[in-house]
């Protein structure tokens, strides 16, 4: 070892200077997201990342976010800085978490999940929220911050200031700030940062239709992105039980940008994992189907089982956890997906 490292070593401390190998060779724990999403992405989202959900209102962006959460809470995900769990803390900059949101999210730990907003006589400005958020990635090693949403987040100057002064909006300059100051230690503390923006037409005509409602810094700091390109209902024997959402993905930090994938967004559920992998499973031709009726041709019995239509088919896997896992371990083996 030359000397300047010597120095180094003994001014700021062991492990200031990796080689190439240690960073090549080091693992990363990766969290799945949902079976169609984890296609896309590659496996899923490693901890330590720095997430973006975006896309037009109302297309299951905060529940996706949630359902992650949930994920991340799950005992197989805890990290070698969270070994005893993972915090969640979800910043209702936008005032609108309701109760059913977090009802209908299964699995989510609710003693371990904060919520950070505004009360009475105290409404949390952008300062507020970031410095917040700073100080919990900052304190809480391996924890999940979910901040829905940045295009929401309104300055000191705008809150006091009357409606008839349309200054610059500097809220984008406090992300930039954000983003610097957190940056180095997202991937250290192995936390998860996800951030919501929103969709604003473009009014100018030149360009994209549609700009997102954030700042140019979040877009240079983000590991993983996903933009919801469309939703539609997704209606069972006439009755629309959720909707379905066609993902992009805009960067990913485990495999290629660009794929696209369908999820299902069940009311009362969230994200519908044995819808997707019934679909996925289908598409792969691991499940035969003949016309309503779907075979599990990857059961090793002689006697395969058969359903008719999803919605049965997703009843017996919910009913048989190790069918599901056997119809998971399948698709999972097919594509090359690890975990």
């Amino acid at each position: 070892m030359m000397s300047i490292e010597k120095d180094i070593l003994k001014e700021f401390g062991e492990g200031v200077i990796r080689s190439g190998s240690s960073v090549v060779d080091s693992e990363l724990l990766t969290i799945p997201v949902s079976p169609a999403l984890d296609v896309v992405l590659g496996g899923g989202i490693p901890e330590g990342s720095f997430v973006v959900l975006t896309g037009q209102p109302k297309c299951g962006k905060t529940t996706l976010s949630l359902h992650f959460a949930a994920r991340c809470q799950d005992p197989k995900y805890n990290g070698e800085l969270c070994k005893e769990g993972r915090d969640v803390y979800f910043f209702n900059i936008e005032g609108r978490l309701k109760k059913r949101d977090l009802e209908g999210i299964p699995g989510l730990d609710l003693d371990r999940f904060h919520v950070i907003g505004s009360e009475p006589g105290k409404i949390l400005s952008a300062e507020d929220y970031l410095s917040i958020a700073e100080k919990t990635i900052n304190n809480v090693t391996g924890s999940v911050v979910i901040l829905d949403s940045y295009s929401a987040l309104c300055t000191e100057a705008e809150i006091t200031s009357g409606m008839d002064k349309m200054q610059r909006a500097d809220g984008a300059k406090l992300l930039a700030k954000f983003c610097r100051k957190v940056a180095n230690v997202v991937p250290v503390n192995k936390n998860v940062v996800i951030g919501i923006t929103h969709l604003m037409g473009n009014p100018t005509g030149y360009g994209a239709e549609f700009k997102e409602k954030s700042g140019q810094a979040v877009a240079y700091q983000v590991d993983v992105k996903l933009r919801a390109r469309r939703f539609s209902p997704w209606e069972v024997s006439g009755t629309q039980i959720g909707q379905t959402i066609e993902w992009q993905v805009i960067t990913s930090a485990l495999g290629p940008p660009g794929g696209r994938i369908e999820s299902y967004l069940r009311y009362g559920a969230g994200i519908d994992e044995l819808t997707e992998l019934i679909v996925l499973g289908t598409d792969l031709g691991i499940i035969q189907k003949a016309g309503s009726w779907m075979t599990l041709s990857f059961v090793e019995d002689e006697e395969k089982p058969k359903f008719q239509g999803v919605e049965k088919c997703r009843i017996a896997l919910e009913e048989n956890p190790k069918l599901r896992e056997l119809l998971e371990d399948s698709i999972k083996g097919f594509l090359g997906i690890c975990g």
